[in-house]
């Protein structure tokens, strides 16, 4: 995500846009061995969950407007779907069990979301 600049080599698009299907792919996989292991009501009890399943649908919903070339027929531009990958960062942080402030900021952008 972070290696994307303004005239980039064609080969690069190519080895981003792959990485991209593969991490997307291991989140969707992660996403439901978690539902399969922890059930329906108990996996969307948990807001780091909700947060999971929004970020995958995101991805899904990017790499198909991407490959669908959809951009003239939309009344957003697919980049904003693609600049909220973002979050998956935030997946990686709820692991830090050490940073309570950060991890209070992360809930409270959560609390902020669905507004």
């Amino acid at each position: 995500m972070s290696i994307e600049h303004y005239n980039q080599p064609q080969y690069l698009e190519e080895v981003l846009k792959y990485c991209n299907y593969v991490f997307t792919i291991i989140f969707v996989i992660e996403a439901l061995l978690k539902l399969v292991a922890f059930g329906f009501h108990r996996f969307f009890k948990d807001r780091w969950n909700q947060l999971d399943v929004g970020i995958v649908a995101l991805s899904i919903m990017g790499i198909t407007l991407e490959e669908l070339k959809m951009k003239a027929a939309l009344p957003i531009n697919p980049t904003i779907i693609r600049i909220m990958r973002v979050l998956r960062i935030a997946r990686v942080l709820k692991l830090l069990k050490m940073a309570k402030g950060m991890r209070a900021l992360l809930d409270t952008v959560m609390q902020a979301l669905p507004q």
